[in-house]
């Protein structure tokens, strides 16, 4: 699963792929200060932004289409990411990014201004089936 992640929110930016599913179904904002922008994206991949006031996103993520291969979430209003963590619906919990190194499948990219996540193979399998995707940055306070 990709995922990017922009801290600006982007609006009327045409709908990300998935040719079934509308991309608004399938991310949605889990913290009051989040907002989601979308961008235009292969069939195969969800491309979106988040902006939040904070310095923390939180998105939920209902079950990916099995043919979705790249999420890629935009982050541009990050100075540095501290983490990106997951939890399942089910309960599970992974560090996917620990401020040095990510998870098999996920990329954290200087941007200039932010930073572009994008989970891909076997990390998009382990988030697939849904649930709370968060970003941290390191102007958030102790306790997300």
């Amino acid at each position: 699963m990709r995922a990017s992640v922009i801290l600006v929110l982007m609006m009327g930016l045409g709908v990300a792929g998935c040719s079934a599913t509308s991309p608004h179904t399938l991310v949605q904002s889990a913290l009051a200060d989040t907002h989601l922008g979308w961008h235009p994206a292969p069939e195969n991949q969800l491309a979106f932004a988040l902006a939040t006031a904070s310095g923390i996103g939180r998105v939920a993520l209902r079950p990916l289409p099995d043919h979705l291969d790249t999420l890629t979430l935009e982050l541009p209003g990050m100075r540095k990411v501290k983490e990106v963590q997951w939890l399942g619906d089910e309960g599970e919990q992974v560090l996917l990014y620990d401020g040095v190194s990510g998870f098999e499948g996920v990329t954290l990219e200087s941007r200039g201004h932010g930073y572009r996540l994008r989970i891909v193979g076997q990390a998009l399998d382990l988030i697939r089936d849904g649930g709370l995707l968060t970003v941290v940055d390191h102007r958030a306070g102790p306790n997300p």
